[in-house]
């Protein structure tokens, strides 16, 4: 097996078992049977994904064990998250595999684990659609509303080299920056949540850090929205329930930040890609490196309490 199918099939059942261990969390407590039905369609294909990753891998005589289980469920009846902010979280999650997926299908060169991975894909887009009716139905959509004149109406150009720093954010550089701010509204929630039923301090210490960054990083972009002309929202945390039983273990919920936390910095940098404008790029990467501190002691933290499952190594052939 070449490096990248093992790399990708790895890191894609290591990922599923953790995600479907959540998924049937999540399942659960929901009440609302429209969003009881996509979940069921999303374990369903979570499952498959996760199943048939198994077994490509034990074919290519690679037997994993799995890290996570039933047990990391404690309690499936403490609804953490209310309807809301459980699709708000799904749209999260579909969106990040998507975008693995897709980045990795190009680089496959074995034909079996190119059709499965295309398969997955396929789904993960229809469950994506689905979503979004459900979000549209439900009358959640957020108001993207974008005042802007053409090209053609304006008075000279904002792109010349002197002027390109004097302007407003143009509609790309804004709609790469959007998927940031709604990643750091469902962060702050989930940070909060998390947060309030731990029981390893060093766990709650870290969810604390997170929740302040998500924060920070939303009044930030969310300044630069309504700067220019976009409406935004944001108060997902108020759909975070109190609850008197702590649903799920430590290790589930210090892995499953770290799972989403690349959305974050995967989302800036393509908004750094597309802008011209020195000052706005600036903004972005500082926020990045924040994202990338949090993210080591993240993983500082799950190596210490041992929460960490190792990737296949390479034998290191490195002298010195």
């Amino acid at each position: 097996m070449n490096v990248n199918e093992l790399g990708f099939l790895w890191n894609l059942q290591t990922s599923s078992n953790m995600v479907n261990i959540f998924l049937k969390y999540l399942y659960e407590t929901a009440e609302d049977r429209d969003l009881k039905n996509i979940l069921s369609e999303i374990c369903e294909v979570s499952t498959y994904q996760e199943q048939k990753a198994i077994e490509i891998l034990s074919e290519n005589g690679f037997r994993e064990i799995l890290f996570f289980s039933d047990d990391d469920v404690y309690n499936s009846n403490s609804k953490l998250f209310s309807d809301q902010l459980i699709i708000e979280i799904l749209k999260h999650i579909v969106g990040l595999g998507i975008r693995e997926l897709a980045s990795q299908y190009s680089d496959l060169t074995d034909v079996k684990v190119k059709r499965y991975f295309k398969e997955i894909l396929d789904r993960a887009i229809q469950i994506d659609l689905s979503l979004l009716n459900l979000l549209d139905e439900k009358g959640l959509l957020q108001d993207k509303t974008f005042s802007y004149k053409k090209p053609e109406k304006r008075e000279g150009s904002f792109f010349k080299v002197a002027a390109t720093q004097k302007r407003s954010l143009s509609a790309v550089e804004l709609a790469y920056m959007f998927s940031s701010h709604q990643c750091n509204n469902v962060g702050i929630a989930l940070c909060i949540g998390f947060s309030e039923v731990v029981d390893d301090e060093d766990t709650k210490e870290f969810l604390l850090k997170g929740k302040k960054l998500a924060f920070n990083h939303s009044c930030k972009l969310t300044e630069i929205f309504r700067e220019n002309g976009v409406p935004t929202t944001t108060g997902l945390e108020a759909h975070v329930n109190t609850v008197r039983d702590k649903p799920l273990s430590d290790k589930l919920i210090a892995n499953l930040i770290m799972f989403l936390n690349p959305i974050g910095i995967m989302n800036l940098q393509s908004a750094i890609v597309v802008s011209y404008k020195k000052d706005h790029i600036k903004i972005l990467k500082e926020l990045i490196k924040e994202i990338e501190e949090f993210a080591e002691n993240g993983f500082k933290l799950l190596v210490r309490k041992d929460w960490f499952k190792e990737p296949p190594m390479s034998i290191w052939s490195h002298k010195g």
